[in-house]
């Protein structure tokens, strides 16, 4: 090792960081309901002011929601019912041009997901189950597994590629990543319901047998935990809605009375239910008219859906009892899902042509009115904008009128040693499209006194990306037990959205152990980690060292390559020993 050619080191090391950083990139919204726990919750907001980015016209209506792939791509199908004009998968640039279309043997009613290698998966009206590949100018088909009827629902695809779907023909399918059929299960009537799944793996879908069933994946074949009843055959409680799973277990799940060939629907007093994990009914909730939607659930656990009585309801789990939080009647009926973003604002739509956004206390943050009606549901990019579908034909992308920036937290430990060096570093965030430059302040006050600031120039910060802003050394009092508070903000002077524009923090000053010389990772080891932790800091906007003054290793007053490469060869060379001020 000690023969190794220094500067071969060094690449090999940049090459390793440079690979790691391409295998990160995640989709921000990858199926039906954004997770695994069907929520419809994101990790994102959406836009403050509603602003058109553009529109993508299809030749049918669009009742499938979108799914994202990481590199930004939007997928959605077109042609909801089996005679449609356009049968098609499309993918959409996040500018609004076409990417590429799949044409389908019948309408696309199911939403797709995207699966760990970025495969897209979706069913069809043709009876069909695909996946494809994303080759960048068309869609390479890897797998259609004809089944014996159509699909409506959308499929959900684990970590280790399996998948489930439900199926017209009464059927719940599980699929190995092969796209193969693993085992399949017969329920009483047609699987319109889109699978949940748990942490501990048990997957819960409804049917239109009037039945919400639990079940566990052995591999080869299921178990079926127990099949909890919403009524009798056929009084209209029919479980077409997709489940959602609350932190606590409690499966959330609407039932309706229409969809059922030759029958005229049943008024039903109850369409709401509350069933625990064991199956047991937890509550009943009773609206106006059926439930097809499924439910979203609030970062604050407030249970959000819509209704065939043309009302969006927000209901709070009670225990023994749902109850109503608020109600809003639109103009149509509501059979489109709500999103709910990262701030809590409700994204959903209404037969009567008006996409909603509610804050979290029921007031209306803003209405947008698209040219027909919308039954999909509203997904969440990692920039902020929002897409759905609607019965024009057309895709439509929502975002912001103004760029906007937003401070996302400050990096700093909330105990620091006193009268240690240290280096201040706040997330800040471009969640717009373009590339930004902005500035970023950093105030540090005790006693209501500042005893440091800072600012810098973010140059052409690419959208949707994060940008870790480290600001100059700060030795805070060798006094013990003081309280800093920190704050920090961007400024952008097109930017509209100031809600997200600032983060406050306080540290407390504490006694602390005196760093190791040439160990910033604080390990108390000086090593290959302290300079993989060194390059990911200077050249992958990693952590700062902390203490600060441990990663000046050869004592000139900055930390740069030359610490790395002094690093190296004490290590592997024979250099001389790390000598920190």
């Amino acid at each position: 090792m000690r023969r190794m050619d220094l500067q071969i080191m060094i690449f090999l090391i940049m090459i390793f960081f440079l690979h790691a950083a391409s295998q990160g990139q995640i989709s921000p919204w990858p199926r039906f309901r954004q997770n695994k726990q069907n929520t419809g919750l994101s990790p994102y907001t959406g836009p403050v002011t509603p602003t058109l980015q553009w529109t993508y016209q299809t030749n049918d209506a669009v009742a499938s929601s979108a799914a994202i792939g990481p590199d930004g791509t939007i997928y959605v199908g077109s042609g909801y019912t089996p005679d449609a004009t356009d049968s098609a998968l499309y993918a959409i640039n996040p500018d609004g041009t076409l990417k590429w279309k799949f044409k389908t043997g019948s309408g696309v009613f199911s939403s797709p997901a995207i699966g760990p290698d970025s495969a897209i998966h979706f069913g069809s009206w043709d009876r069909s189950y695909y996946v494809l590949e994303d080759s960048v100018t068309y869609a390479k088909l890897r797998v259609k597994n004809e089944l014996s009827w159509a699909v409506m629902s959308s499929p959900l695809v684990l970590d280790n590629g399996d998948a489930y779907m439900g199926c017209l023909n009464f059927r719940l399918y599980a699929f190995n990543p092969a796209g193969d059929i693993k085992w399949e299960i017969i329920t009483g009537w047609c699987v319109f319901s889109s699978p949940a799944i748990t942490d501990d793996n048990i997957i819960y879908v409804g049917s239109k047998d009037h039945n919400l069933y639990s079940i566990t994946d052995n591999g080869d074949d299921y178990t079926i935990h127990w099949e909890h009843p919403f009524g009798e055959f056929f009084d209209g409680h029919l479980a077409d809605a997709s489940p959602a799973v609350g932190e606590d277990g409690t499966i959330y799940i609407g039932t309706d009375p229409y969809g059922a060939a030759n029958q005229t629907p049943v008024p039903i007093d109850t369409s709401f239910f509350a069933v625990n994990p064991d199956g047991s009914r937890k509550w009943a909730f009773a609206t106006n008219d059926g439930v097809e939607t499924s439910p979203g659930i609030g970062p604050d656990g407030t249970i959000y859906f819509g209704s065939y009585d043309s009302t969006v309801y927000a209901v709070t789990d009670g225990g023994s009892e749902g109850i109503l939080k608020w109600s809003y009647k639109t103009g149509g009926v509501v059979d489109a899902s709500p999103t709910i973003g990262a701030d809590g604002t409700i994204y959903i739509g209404s037969r009567d042509s008006t996409l909603y956004a509610f804050n979290p206390d029921g007031s209306i943050r803003w209405i947008y009115e698209a040219g027909g009606g919308i039954e999909s549901s509203v997904t969440i990019a990692g920039n902020g904008t929002i897409y759905f579908g609607c019965f024009d034909g057309k895709v439509y992308a929502l975002g912001n009128p103004e760029p906007d920036v937003g401070a996302v937290l400050i990096d700093m430990p909330s105990e620091i040693s006193a009268g240690e060096t240290i280096q201040p570093v706040v997330i800040v965030r471009n969640y717009r499209t373009t590339p930004q430059t902005f500035e970023v302040f950093i105030n540090i006050e005790q006693g209501g006194e500042t005893v440091h600031s800072d600012q810098i120039m973010v140059s052409d910060n690419d959208g949707g990306k994060e940008f870790r802003a480290f600001f100059s050394p700060w030795i805070p009092d060798p006094d013990l037990g003081l309280q800093y508070d920190i704050t920090t903000y961007t400024v952008l002077v097109s930017d509209n959205n100031l809600i997200n524009d600032s983060a406050f923090y306080q540290v407390l000053s504490v006694e602390g152990e005196p760093g190791v010389c040439g160990d910033p990772n604080g390990d108390g080891n000086v090593n290959i980690l302290d300079i993989v932790f060194l390059i990911e800091y200077k050249y992958k906007s990693g952590p700062a060292p902390y203490p600060f003054n441990t990663s000046d290793v050869n004592s000139d007053g900055n930390i740069n390559i030359l610490d790395i490469v002094y690093l190296l060869d004490f290590k592997y060379k024979d250099g001389s020993d790390p000598f920190c001020l």
